[in-house]
């Protein structure tokens, strides 16, 4: 069985799974499917082509599954937003709907991630699973975030960037470029790599050690192809260096530079 407030408003095309909640003032308009255990807190709204997975929790007053911002689209395409399994919408977060149609072009937030208050994931955006974004935290369209990035309260995220996994970005930053696995960001470029996140991933010791070398090749090189040629140098056949350098040749929009080339936010304290 599941629960509806008698104030909530639920479109007969709506699947709710078993056990789902919704709270009062909710709206729920569309082809939507809810699965079960999940929470649909007050005065959240829930439109379009929506998923949401099992045991997740949205709002009060979340939105998911809205029309994107994008001058261009077409109210009539049937876009889609996919919301993973355990994850977290605080109030006044939201999720847009893609801008292209079908299922497989959906943006999508993965499992377990957690959308703090106010957070925006716009719309194409693909987020992996674990994904943190705090309050504040927003992303332009079609921007990929990896498996456990923390997202910093109040940062921005420039559209079509590319977040690599278990990065760490410092609060307010303004980012513009692609930032490559376990990096942490700040002051305006990468500062060092996440010691802590990779720590908490349980990481080997062998693996950070070889994170932290291929990091110091990006500051100690001003090009990005020297650094890379200086990473590769080090013979390491550690997965995640391989991680690294394949993101970024895969990169499109550049990489975020060191700060020890911005000329701000180091000191000799910095070198890891």
């Amino acid at each position: 069985m599941f629960q509806v407030h008698p104030t909530a408003i639920v479109d007969r095309h709506v699947e709710l799974g078993e056990g789902v909640r919704i709270g009062a003032y909710a709206v729920i308009e569309g082809r939507i499917t809810i699965g079960k255990g999940s929470v649909i807190a007050p005065h959240s709204v829930i439109a379009g082509n929506t998923i949401i997975g099992e045991r997740c929790e949205i709002g009060p007053a979340a939105y998911v599954g809205l029309d994107p911002q994008h001058l261009h689209f077409d109210r009539t395409t049937e876009s889609w937003a996919i919301v993973g399994d355990n994850t977290i919408v605080r109030e006044g977060a939201s999720i847009h709907r893609a801008s292209k149609p079908g299922r497989e072009n959906a943006t999508l937030v993965g499992s377990h991630c957690f959308l703090m208050s106010t957070a925006h994931v716009a719309h194409d955006c693909k987020l992996a699973d674990h994904v943190v974004m705090a309050n504040g935290a927003l992303l332009g369209g079609h921007v990929e975030v990896g498996e456990r990035a923390f997202l910093g309260g109040g940062c921005v995220i420039h559209q079509f960037c590319k977040i690599g996994r278990l990065v760490v970005i410092s609060g307010n930053e303004a980012v513009s470029h692609d930032i490559p696995p376990f990096a942490a960001a700040r002051y305006g470029g990468i500062k060092g790599y996440n010691a802590v996140g990779c720590k908490r991933a349980g990481m080997s010791r062998e693996s950070i050690h070889a994170i932290r070398a291929a990091f110091n090749c990006l500051h100690s090189n001003r090009t990005f192809p020297r650094a890379v040629d200086a990473i590769r140098l080090l013979g390491s056949d550690v997965p995640e260096v391989q991680e690294i350098l394949d993101f970024i040749a895969a990169s499109k929009r550049g990489i975020q530079p060191s700060v020890r080339f911005l000329g701000r936010g180091t000191s000799p304290s910095d070198d890891q």
